[in-house]
């Protein structure tokens, strides 16, 4: 009887162990998945901190450079939504020449979605000059095309 027992167990727990195997390859695969999606993240924070920095050295070819041609954004200031070119005519008024400020990002949020992230955070602007800070909260959505992240629409307050 502890003969038959003890095989019977044995055989349950051969059975079982495909189980256990899948069940590990399926946590690695996450394991991967999510460090890929900080790896993406991150790939975003650069991007914001991108073009900011181009932004204030009024560098507008590498910021347009990083805006997908079906922009579409509304900056706290203006009173209606602007496209790619209105949005180059925005940032060419707010910057006109380099700007030697300190850039914060403060990051609140970030979600990824396939070819598509949104990103939500306080951007802090230094000016040397007049020794002020100014504050501005910004949500961005950016979407891979052709290969490559552009900012697809913002919005700031």
């Amino acid at each position: 009887m502890k003969k038959q027992i003890l095989v019977a167990w044995v055989i349950v727990f051969i059975s079982i162990l495909p189980v256990f195997a899948q069940a590990r390859q399926a946590n690695d695969k996450c394991e991967e998945k999510s460090m890929s999606g900080d790896k993406v993240k991150e790939e975003i924070w650069v991007l914001e901190e991108a073009y900011f920095a181009s932004l204030y050295k009024a560098d507008y070819e590498a910021l347009l450079s990083l805006v997908h041609s079906q922009f579409l954004g509304w900056p706290s200031s203006v009173a209606q939504p602007v496209d790619k070119e209105g949005s180059a005519r925005f940032m060419k008024q707010l910057v006109p020449k380099p700007t030697a400020c300190t850039l914060k990002i403060e990051r609140e949020g970030i979600r990824i979605l396939g070819e598509v992230a949104l990103t939500q955070y306080i951007i802090h602007v230094s000016d040397p000059a007049t020794g002020k800070t100014q504050l501005t909260r910004i949500t961005h959505t950016w979407v891979k095309d052709g290969g490559r992240w552009q900012l697809l629409g913002g919005m700031s307050y």
